[in-house]
């Protein structure tokens, strides 16, 4: 047998004992990088776990105060290691990304219209850490901190909403995984500084009832009056067709009235939502 193939088997046998017991951490440690400690484990576990079995022991408390506290990943924690690896395959993962990741966790295609690259590229540890982490849901880093990591800052602050949001956490208004719409907006998003129109009229608009503002507004600059993609009759006639709307009687003199002189864009108290 060549020394080549000797080498490869000395090291497929200590992965295969490595992973069996913690005295043997060390010497796996020592053929390759990043491997767990499981003592390491074993005090975060405290950190994070023992409240339940702590109980009036204020001293106890105390102790696990002054400890670091990390946010585990589920399977690291329980040491199941072939959840993820596959332990014949020198611990490679089982499956690429997102496949893997979507075994346990949702799958974010099945959920969005909209996915955010990552996600939608399964490049699920371009944010998460896959064992442990010092940030809550196994976050690399938080805030915008966390985004700007890929997004230009000059390119976020240019927009004149983002100029005002320079400490605001991103999430605040974008879902990191997905949305029902192209930039990924949170539901309710804009009532958070807008009027909810829902508490105001009796019949809404379409575009309003469903929550996409976008339709009708562009959230971050446009050149024109209230973020409008368009304005007077051609805001309308984006989705309303015009020989419907012509056909009315009503409507057979307006030449180039602006619709809003009537009729309210957001909702009313009729049908028509009349001013």
């Amino acid at each position: 047998m060549s020394n080549a193939k000797k080498y490869i088997l000395l090291i497929f046998a200590v992965f295969i004992i490595a992973c069996s017991t913690q005295k043997h951490y060390k010497t796996l440690a020592f053929f390759f990088d990043n491997v767990p400690n499981p003592d390491e484990i074993e005090a975060e576990d405290f950190a994070t776990d023992s409240t339940q079995q702590i109980g009036a022991d204020s001293t106890a408390i105390f102790a696990m105060a002054q400890k670091p506290t990390s946010t585990i990943h589920q399977p690291y924690r329980n040491r199941e290691c072939a959840a993820c690896h596959d332990k014949g395959s020198m611990g490679s993962l089982k499956q690429s990304q997102p496949g893997l990741c979507y075994s346990c966790h949702t799958n974010f295609s099945e959920q969005y219209r909209y996915e955010h690259g990552p996600a939608a590229g399964g490049f699920c540890t371009e944010c998460h850490q896959p064992h442990k982490a010092k940030d809550k849901n196994l976050l690399l880093k938080t805030g915008q901190e966390m985004c700007l990591r890929c997004h230009k800052p000059e390119q976020v602050y240019k927009s004149d909403f983002h100029d005002s949001s320079d400490k605001a956490d991103c999430t605040t208004c974008h879902n990191p995984h997905g949305s029902k719409n192209h930039s990924l907006l949170q539901p309710g998003t804009c009532t958070q500084c807008h009027d909810d129109f829902k508490e105001q009229y009796t019949v809404l608009h379409g575009p309003v009832a469903g929550g996409y503002c976008s339709a009708c507004h562009t959230p971050h600059r446009s050149g024109k009056e209230k973020l409008l993609i368009k304005t007077g009759q051609q805001l309308c006639y984006h989705c309303h067709e015009t020989k419907q709307i012509l056909k009315n009687e009503e409507h057979a003199d307006i030449e180039d009235a602006d619709c809003t002189e009537c009729h309210n864009p957001h909702g009313g108290d009729d049908r028509y939502m009349f001013n």
